[in-house]
């Protein structure tokens, strides 16, 4: 029987009500978890019913039953994070709910805080006993973790100075996107494919991630951030890891994240350009003079013998022409022997956003014509499994409950992808403005043609 207590740290946040609330509401509709307890923190007098109620909007398909069955083990503790005491009396009250629910003292801490907090909260719990319990103890720290790699490596020595990293679940939501998770299957579970997945095969490696969306109400944390920051150094860092990292001798937790780590500490960044939308000045809470990025495209290298030189391109933005997550591997020319050759080579796409799915494109011939065309073999992802797959913090939250570290991100990984933007940073770049709806500066055109290569979108 698998159950357990969920403590989230910073309840009354957005993020909880459009997206933990769902998820654990889900876990229990799809009998993920036997029975379970939550625990809100937060400094504001608030009721609990209040903020389960705030987050009906944002539960697909909500069954009133299983709704009401959240609310009678939901409970709402407010304290400062910073009073010492109110760790001693959240350990009773734990202790409390758990007897009364018959819970066999599994905790689940979730940090839906602000990261300066991280610290303190972490230490405060090992230190009160909040963590020791008859069963398990995890925790799970929401990005951003650190803003360089100077903060980062204080926020993990802080961490791991109260509990062991075999606890520790960084997230990344992107990570927990059906897609996104099954980068390794494709690549290690299909025969056609990992014989051809080096640079003897592959030309290239672009990854995107265009939205269309501007910044919203993130103006005061963004413009501290910028596309480098916010983006690049996790989402897209963890994208390329699992593309280019070595098969493990086992999809283990451990081993994968052995493996990702190994390629991002032998990232070689050889070209970077910087965007910033036209009216991003604007925005209320943004510097008049800011000189932020809201897009990136950049060049770089992996200096293993599995990529020796293969050109990996990655490219995000904001208020750009459309939405789309994807990776795409270009495949080289075959040595043409026919009479009419094909112009396009052959590319694998995994698309992540907005439509879950991949395709391999291959060249066929038209029908009673010397003329080759490009195909694509393409699997739809909704057409086959349906719109009701779980949501990737639903995923996420079942494999911290099962003890499945695979798709968290370890410190190391953390530090190394960190290390790639401070140097980028250092660099003081020109940022180049764009205009909204288009599909990034008009440098764009020149950073292509300089590398000789084409954007698959």
């Amino acid at each position: 029987m698998v159950d357990c207590t969920i403590i989230i740290f910073g309840i009354t946040g957005d993020l909880t009500k459009r997206k933990l609330i769902p998820a654990i509401y889900h876990l229990l509709k799809r009998k993920k978890v036997d029975k379970l307890a939550l625990v809100g923190v937060a400094r504001r007098q608030i009721k609990m019913n209040k903020l389960l109620n705030a987050a009906k909007p944002f539960i697909k398909n909500l069954d009133a039953k299983v709704f009401k069955k959240l609310q009678n083990a939901a409970y709402y503790r407010p304290f400062n994070f910073n009073d010492p005491q109110g760790y001693s009396n959240l350990k009773e009250e734990l202790e409390k709910i758990e007897r009364k629910h018959g819970l066999k003292g599994n905790r689940l801490f979730y940090f839906a805080t602000l990261p300066h907090h991280f610290g303190f909260i972490s230490h405060n719990l090992a230190k009160k006993g909040v963590t020791k319990s008859k069963g398990w103890a995890r925790l799970v720290y929401e990005k951003p973790f650190g803003h360089d790699l100077k903060s980062a490596k204080k926020m993990n020595k802080s961490i791991l100075r109260a509990f062991k990293e075999k606890q520790v679940y960084r997230i990344d939501h992107y990570l927990g996107k059906e897609i996104v998770g099954n980068i390794a299957l494709v690549r290690f579970t299909n025969r056609i494919f990992e014989p051809l997945w080096n640079n003897k095969h592959i030309e290239s490696v672009q990854i995107i991630l265009d939205e269309k969306l501007g910044i919203e109400d993130r103006a005061k944390y963004y413009d501290e951030a910028g596309a480098l920051r916010d983006v690049v150094q996790n989402h897209m860092m963890q994208m390329l890891a699992l593309t280019a990292m070595e098969e493990p001798k086992k999809l283990t937790a451990k081993r994968m994240r052995n493996e990702k780590a190994n390629v991002l500490k032998k990232i070689k960044v050889e070209d970077i350009l910087l965007g910033q939308y036209d009216g991003y000045k604007k925005v209320p809470k943004i510097e008049k003079n800011s000189k932020t990025e809201t897009f990136a495209a950049i060049k770089l290298r992996i200096n293993t013998k599995r990529w020796k030189g293969v050109p990996f391109y990655l490219k995000t933005g904001k208020k750009l022409d459309k939405k789309d997550t994807s990776i795409h591997i270009k495949f080289k020319k075959v040595n043409c022997l026919l009479a009419y050759c094909p112009r396009e080579t052959n590319y694998l796409e995994m698309r992540i956003q907005p439509e879950l799915g991949f395709a391999l494109q291959l060249n066929s011939k038209v029908p009673e014509k010397n003329i080759v065309v490009p195909v694509k073999m393409d699997f739809c992802h909704e057409c086959i499994f349906g719109k009701e797959t779980a949501e990737a913090y639903e995923v996420l939250l079942e494999d911290v409950i099962e003890g499945d570290q695979s798709v968290f991100v370890r410190n190391d990984e953390i530090e190394y992808a960190w290390k790639v933007i401070d140097k980028i940073r250092a660099k003081k770049l020109k940022v180049y403005p764009y205009k909204k709806g288009s599909v990034g500066p008009e440098e764009l055109k020149k950073f292509a043609k300089k590398h000789n290569m084409r954007w698959r979108i």
